[in-house]
């Protein structure tokens, strides 16, 4: 652990201005999440299809979120393109989504956003988990919002009310998710 998560509380994550982490537990802690998002996605995809018909992916966006960013915060890259990719494969061969050719962007750009932002802040905040959380939706979600107007052809006003939904709710609740999480596993010592 640094001396500067140690004069930070301990938690490893905090002070860490590392964008690229390339040791073993970092890689595997990766494809470990990778497989974690991949059984959660499969399951909460049928959640927001009994919900919405499929129309918002609210719950499958929270989990995205939310296992996203702590692979990429508690593991920084590749490990969070490695959990995110993992996925988008998956949802590929298993064609769980029409927008499965997209997951491999949003997923990717998504977790190296929400690295960008949480090794330019603190991270020890409400705010600074928020806005790590809030980047990676937006640009998650533009990703989808591409593939809603050209692979579904959907309209403009119905896209936007999509991902405006979908990137709301989850940047809001996976930031209630992911700070807590991060804190404990930061001070349980496994993602030193």
């Amino acid at each position: 652990m640094s001396q500067t998560a140690r004069s930070l509380g301990g938690l490893s994550y905090i002070g860490d201005k590392r964008y690229v982490r390339l040791d073993t537990k970092a890689i595997v802690s990766g494809v470990m999440l990778g497989i974690v998002m991949v059984l959660v996605q499969q399951v909460t995809s049928r959640i927001d299809v009994a919900l919405s018909g499929g129309s918002f992916s609210i719950v499958g966006g929270i989990t995205w979120a939310t296992v996203s960013g702590l692979s990429a915060l508690l593991f920084r890259q590749p490990a969070g393109l490695i959990t995110g990719e993992i996925q988008a494969l998956i949802g590929l061969l298993t064609a769980s989504s029409p927008l499965a050719p997209t997951f491999f962007l949003s997923n990717g750009l998504g977790s190296l956003a929400y690295t960008w932002v949480a090794t330019r802040r603190r991270m020890d905040t409400w705010l600074d988990h928020f806005l790590a959380q809030l980047v990676q939706n937006l640009v998650g979600n533009l990703m989808v919002a591409l593939a809603l107007l050209f692979i579904l052809h959907l309209p403009l006003s119905v896209v936007l009310l999509s991902i405006a939904v979908t990137g709301g709710i989850g940047a809001i609740v996976s930031t209630l998710l992911t700070k807590p999480i991060a804190e404990s596993v930061a001070r349980s010592g496994v993602a030193d």
